[in-house]
């Protein structure tokens, strides 16, 4: 079980909270409307998903949670699926760090496919599974969310190894304990 670097780490927090920001501004700025108030392709999925990289499962929760809640107040969906959704999606690839070290196959293939099951497929086959709309339909619109949130997993991992693990990669998953100075002769 690796060590989750949310707790008493301000580059942590302060990562987060920038990550939080961005992903507001894409989630609320970029969409893609595919089938209207239903699915809409938007990049914010990435943001969501690197707070469940950054943060585990408590960052994916909050992250997902902020981002969702910029999506809902775009109106182009029904509010309840982005907040929903975007927490999902940081659950999704948040509980990959309780399973597996960090840069392995394994906790890779579970960021992906967490983010993918879980974040897409999963809220959106269970908030519009309805009697009106046939099973097809909603499965289609499930496997687009999934297919994007696989996507965008993918592209999370990659801005995680390649742009923020060089900036603050030291201070984010440093397994050694920081001590205090102490006066000479004291």
């Amino acid at each position: 079980m690796s060590i989750v670097p949310i707790r008493r780490n301000s580059v942590a927090l302060t990562t987060l909270a920038v990550i939080a920001a961005l992903g507001i501004i894409v989630r609320y700025a970029i969409q893609i409307p595919v089938i209207p108030d239903v699915v809409v392709l938007t990049p914010g999925f990435m943001f969501s998903i690197l707070g469940g990289i950054i943060g585990g499962l408590p960052g994916g929760i909050i992250i997902g949670s902020i981002v969702g809640f910029s999506g809902a107040l775009s109106g182009t969906e029904i509010p309840l699926l982005p907040m929903f959704g975007n927490i999902c999606l940081g659950i999704g690839s948040g509980y990959a760090i309780h399973f597996s070290k960090r840069d392995s196959v394994r906790y890779c293939i579970l960021v992906v496919l967490g983010s993918g099951i879980i974040g897409g497929f999963i809220p959106t086959i269970t908030l519009f599974y309805s009697f009106v709309d046939s099973i097809i339909v909603n499965l289609i619109a499930a496997s687009i969310d999934m297919t994007q949130a696989f996507l965008w997993a993918v592209v999370a991992l990659i801005v995680e190894m390649k742009i923020i693990r060089p900036i603050v990669g030291d201070y984010l998953y440093s397994e050694s304990e920081i001590h205090e100075l102490s006066e000479p002769g004291g």
